[in-house]
């Protein structure tokens, strides 16, 4: 059994067209089934794109897309999995012990069209706006 998962890489625009044609030549992943955000990066886009891997194989993402990284959406919500973390940790104000992560509800409208990153150890919660 095969599994997809879903990358989001940080494109310079110039190099936006290169990159798709790249995913769709090395990788089979059809132009369609590409997204393209604009951040608060003026010089980059986010792209989406899910990638498959095949049961037992192993990838290093960050060796074919060096500007890579594993991400989730919830709705219009895209995050990684140490941004939610970061994210669960500001919910929990009593700051006793340790945190049962599973048992933290999120309020995710409060973060629809939003990119929940952690950059130097601080959650970092970008405006995104699909184009494409």
């Amino acid at each position: 059994m095969d599994k997809t998962v879903l990358l989001a890489s940080f494109i310079f625009k110039g190099r936006l067209d290169w990159f798709i044609n790249y995913l769709e030549s090395d990788f089979s992943i059809p132009k369609n089934t590409v997204f393209i955000y604009e951040t608060d990066d003026e010089s980059r886009y986010m792209v989406t794109f899910k990638f498959l891997i095949k049961f037992g194989e192993r990838v290093n993402f960050k060796e074919i897309f060096p500007n890579a990284t594993l991400i989730h959406k919830k709705g219009n919500a895209i995050y990684s999995i140490n941004g939610l973390n970061k994210l669960i940790e500001t919910y929990n104000t009593e700051n006793v012990g340790n945190i049962n992560y599973k048992s933290v509800k999120i309020d995710w409208s409060l973060y629809q069209d939003k990119l929940l990153l952690i950059r130097n150890n601080n959650l970092v919660i970008t405006d995104i706006k699909r184009i494409l």
